[in-house]
């Protein structure tokens, strides 16, 4: 499947956006809060893994929107 973001709708670019954003909302922490995971370490991989799993529905619920590309193209 072809999938650039000029053949998506703009509804499924919101999504792919947003999914993009909790994507980075989700991974982040993990980068540069290296002490933050010390004290609340429930609470910090539960906020984690809800971005992480946020951004992968919002992904995949982009590309069931987007439009298939003409078969003819490579």
């Amino acid at each position: 499947m072809c999938l650039a973001r000029r053949n998506l709708s703009p509804k499924a670019r919101r999504f792919l956006a947003i999914g993009n954003l909790c994507l980075v909302a989700g991974l982040l922490p993990s980068i540069f809060g290296k002490d933050l995971g010390l004290h609340q370490t429930a609470l910090y991989d539960a906020t984690r893994g809800f971005f992480l799993g946020l951004a992968i529905t919002f992904i995949f619920f982009a590309f069931r929107l987007a439009r298939r590309c003409p078969e003819d193209q490579p």
